[in-house]
């Protein structure tokens, strides 16, 4: 198929791409002593970390040579389609519609993002940081990289478009709604929260809170049995997860399953933190986590 998607919507995604990394503290620190070359001029690092970025570099060029001489081709009719080049990795969901193949203007799209996603994986990987620096570095790639995917945009997602389409807008009406509730409510929802409430819907088990300090509360849940194991079940889930999706309703609660088990359950609930906790971090998690503000610690 031709491509006929204007040029300007793949330059204004660059740009925005472009925008982010700029604006980015974390990646304009990392960005500067990445690939800084020392007093020889030359990169400094390990000749393992060179030769990575010396073969990432040269398969780059010669993919991007490629692909670029396949979109001309179709442009002029030389050829039918475009050349697969990149495609993503296995479990990658982002370009399953028919269009990122089928369609020149998407199949660029697509294999451009993924060639360049690749690229800047491969410089994280040669660039010239501890191993401490370089696991944070990836993580803000990963983020930015992310972010970037054309897939996340109305105007170069096909599958949204199509939808867009079919549903005669109503597809762009409900999602503009969605964010306008999210900007009233001050965060970004990824469900209906209505259709929550707890003790109805999540956190059905009886339980209560038996110790709690600034950083979290240990709920201990009844048994549900004549007697009960010596030893409990303690669990402590990621801070950044809810005790609830232990706790839904009856019929799929883990924490109803293991209290039928015979097992006395604890559960750590991390508390939201506020400002009030800005001072606060992974050390003092690790360290005072379980005591209280008397420094007594609740297991001993």
């Amino acid at each position: 198929m031709p491509f006929s998607m204007p040029h300007e919507f793949a330059m204004g995604w660059a740009r925005a791409g472009l925008d982010f990394w700029r604006a980015s503290p974390a990646m304009n620190r990392f960005g500067t002593t990445m690939l800084a070359p020392n007093d020889r001029g030359s990169i400094p690092g390990s000749s393992g970390a060179q030769s990575i970025l010396m073969r990432a570099g040269t398969q780059y060029v010669q993919q991007q040579t490629e692909l670029w001489s396949s979109a001309i081709e179709g442009m002029i009719g030389a050829r039918p389609g475009l050349k697969s080049v990149a495609e993503p990795e296995h479990g990658d969901r982002r370009f399953h519609g028919e269009e990122w193949s089928d369609n020149g203007w998407y199949s660029l799209l697509k294999q451009s993002y993924l060639l360049n996603a690749r690229m800047l994986g491969d410089l994280v990987e040669g660039s010239a940081l501890n191993d401490k620096d370089k696991q944070k570095l990836r993580f803000f790639m990963r983020q930015f990289l992310d972010l970037a995917s054309p897939a996340n945009f109305a105007a170069t997602n096909p599958e949204a478009i199509r939808e867009a389409v079919e549903s005669r807008g109503l597809s762009l009406l409900a999602g503009l709604t969605h964010l306008l509730e999210d900007l009233k409510d001050g965060a970004i929802s990824i469900t209906d929260q209505s259709a929550f409430e707890v003790g109805r819907s999540v956190a059905t088990s009886s339980g209560a809170v038996v110790y709690e300090n600034e950083l979290f509360q240990l709920i201990q849940y009844a048994p549900l049995t004549p007697e009960v194991a010596r030893r409990p079940l303690v669990i402590v889930p990621p801070c950044i997860n809810k005790l609830y999706i232990l706790d839904l309703q009856p019929e799929n609660s883990f924490v109803r399953f293991a209290s039928e088990q015979g097992l006395t359950v604890f559960i750590v609930s991390w508390r939201n933190a506020q400002q009030d906790l800005a001072h606060t971090d992974w050390d003092a998690y690790l360290e005072h986590g379980d005591e209280d503000d008397r420094g007594r610690s609740y297991h001993h």
